[in-house]
């Protein structure tokens, strides 16, 4: 009886799992990540590059923000609806990393972009003076 139970539950688990799935790739269907989520990433890029910074697609759900010779990447991921951040940045050889999940991302306004971008930015703004504090303290 109990068995049944665990594996009803797991089939559960797993089909909103695949339909959660299955739901982003309608999300990106006729458009590229970047493109989904392209004000995020504008206001990131004149944040962090200048606005030269260029965009590399890993793969569907996957791509990179970088600018050639720049000490910081920023990475997004999009799975079942939610967007994750990630911003590294390296100072004197040491690299600190901030990690920003955001859920239900799937029909973002472009004010909720916009307010997504500022909280990364304003929160790796405290990141990067720490970090620079705690380099410069050894």
């Amino acid at each position: 009886m109990i068995w049944a139970i665990i594996i009803a539950v797991v089939v559960f688990v797993l089909f909103k799992f695949s339909s959660a799935l299955n739901k982003d790739n309608g999300d990106l269907a006729g458009q590229s990540l970047s493109e989904k989520f392209s004000f995020v990433v504008n206001i990131l890029n004149d944040n962090a590059y200048g606005g030269e910074g260029k965009v590399t697609t890993i793969d569907k759900r996957r791509f990179n923000l970088y600018q050639e010779n720049s000490n910081q990447i920023i990475q997004f991921q999009y799975s079942t609806g939610s967007l994750t951040i990630c911003w590294k940045y390296k100072y004197y050889q040491k690299e600190i990393i901030h990690e920003k999940t955001f859920d239900e991302v799937r029909n973002l306004s472009l004010f909720e972009q916009e307010k997504i971008a500022n909280i990364l930015i304003r929160e790796m703004k405290q990141v990067i003076a720490y970090h620079k504090t705690d380099v410069l303290s050894f």
